[in-house]
Parts: structure tokens; sequence; C-alpha cells
């Protein structure tokens, strides 16, 4: 029977930048993946910025946003989006969120890949988590989707019923 997947939320630790050995180095240690219970009364976002080299991370990302649409394989083509509706982007910046409420079927894997859409180039790979049905009945989960050469860090809530 396949699971599914709500995402609940995408918060924005930095955007996308382009490589900065300097914040990649500073965030090498951040947690990955955790329940959110875990985290006690705390906001996903105060939980966070309190780990070491956040604070500095966030304040040293460029204010250009990051055109932010997720795909559900590893292609990253707008007309590939699942999210937002109608082929278009959010834009995000270090320490904003938004709600989704995207529901997708899993069977076994499901990979939620993110992307900044760029006009006249490539669109840049932000990151990549991987949703397991096996998660299926656990709560709310929180991972982390990264990417080294664009220096984008998002954390994204979700729970699989």
């Amino acid at each position: 029977m396949t699971a599914t997947a709500t995402i609940e939320t995408i918060w924005c630790l930095r955007q996308g930048t382009g490589a900065d050995s300097d914040v990649n180095q500073a965030l090498c240690d951040i947690i990955p993946a955790f329940f959110l219970e875990e985290i006690g009364e705390r906001s996903l976002a105060d939980f966070v910025k309190g780990l070491p080299g956040v604070a500095r991370a966030m304040d040293s990302a460029h204010d250009d946003p990051d055109d932010l649409y997720l795909t559900a394989d590893t292609s990253g083509k707008l007309d590939h989006s699942i999210w937002p509706p109608g082929y278009t982007t959010v834009d995000m910046r270090a320490d904003q969120s938004v709600a989704p409420g995207l529901c997708i079927p899993v069977s076994h894997t499901q990979n939620l890949s993110l992307w900044d859409h760029d006009i006249g180039s490539g669109d840049d790979h932000l990151g990549s988590i991987t949703i397991f049905e096996a998660e299926r009945g656990g709560g709310e989960l929180v991972k982390l989707a990264k990417s080294d050469d664009e220096s984008s860090y998002y954390y994204i809530k979700y729970r699989v019923d």
C-alpha cells in the first residue's frame, strides 16, 4: 500500500549564493535529519539558529533570493515542477519559510528536489531529500536539503501517513 507524504514546511537557512567554502565548513556538522518532537517546545527556526555557525552563515547570504520550485525527480526543469502550482516559483531568502501543504505518494522511496529557476542559464540544484515509505506513522520529520555547489541549506518538515 502506498503511503502519502505531506510537505508541511520548507524553511530556508541560507539561499543559494554560489560556492562558499567558509559557509560549507561552518555548517558541515549541522544536523541532517531529526524528529520534530526531539527539539521540544522550540520552533524549527529557533532550534537550528542556535546551532554553531548557523547565525554567521545566515548573515553572510546575499540579498538575491532563490526562485524556488520543487520536483519529484532529479530534473531541474520548471516544467517538471510539482510545487508551486502553475510552473511558477516562490522567492526565498534566509530565515523565510513556506507551507506548501503538498501531498505526494511514496512507494518505497520518493525523491524531493529543490531548485532555483534561472532565466538564461540552467537551473541550480539547491538540494534533495529522500522520503521513505517506512517513515509512515513516525510523526513529523525534518530533513536537510543542501548543495555545497550553491551553499544553500533548506530544512523540509514533513510527515508520512
